[in-house]
């Protein structure tokens, strides 16, 4: 039996899960640790993976590794989260 190739739908959703599956253990603890609130470090987690999606052109694995990059989106998105709207 021959597999058939995925769709490019399919691989996309691959490839979302794999790095989410790969570091979410890791960006969870750092991004707790900043908030300490899970349903927000859930936001966190989900606002840095759709932003890594629209800025993975720009992923340079000579700057340093897909986990530091994720790592570094996510420190910024719970950052802003902490900080007080300026009204």
């Amino acid at each position: 039996m021959t597999d058939l190739p995925l769709s490019d739908a399919q691989l996309v959703e691959l490839m979302a899960e794999q790095l989410s599956h790969r570091h979410r253990l890791s960006l969870y603890a750092r991004v707790y640790a900043l908030l300490a609130d899970p349903a927000a470090t859930e936001e966190v987690l989900s606002e840095t993976l759709e932003r890594a999606w629209r800025a993975a052109r720009h992923f340079n694995p000579g700057a340093g590794s897909a986990a530091a990059w994720l790592s570094e989106i996510a420190r910024d998105l719970a950052q802003r989260r902490q900080r007080p709207a300026i009204s």
